[in-house]
């Protein structure tokens, strides 16, 4: 049960990872914050319960928090350099190293929180 709940908290990252523009797209962003606010409702009754203690449940914690960092970076992003960045994963071009910068530091504050939750 455990993994489920690790995969679940960690929807904001595959997204990202696969198809960064559902993230700036206003329509899908809300739905995934609707849900991620559930999760992260649903986290905090469990461990306020006593149910979460010492398990995976902590993991649902992490995707509000993630969504929330994404918005903030992706605003500084746009404010600096008026357009919105472009998901560098999966190609090599040279010239989005800014891009393959934001996509690096938004990576590892997601894993770093990840791995402070758990």
């Amino acid at each position: 049960m455990d993994v489920i709940f690790i995969i679940i908290g960690l929807n904001v990252t595959m997204i990202f990872l696969f198809d960064k523009s559902k993230l700036d797209s206003k329509e899908w962003f809300l739905k995934l914050l609707i849900l991620n606010v559930i999760l992260f409702l649903v986290a905090s009754i469990s461990v306020l319960i006593g149910l979460g203690k010492n398990t995976a449940i902590n993991s649902l914690f992490v995707p509000l928090i993630s969504q929330l960092v994404y918005y903030a970076l992706s605003k500084l992003f746009y404010l600096k350099y008026e357009r919105n960045s472009i998901d560098t994963f999966w190609t090599m071009d040279k010239s989005l190293f800014i891009d393959g910068w934001f996509n690096f530091i938004f990576w590892l504050i997601s894993i770093l929180l990840f791995l402070f939750v758990l």
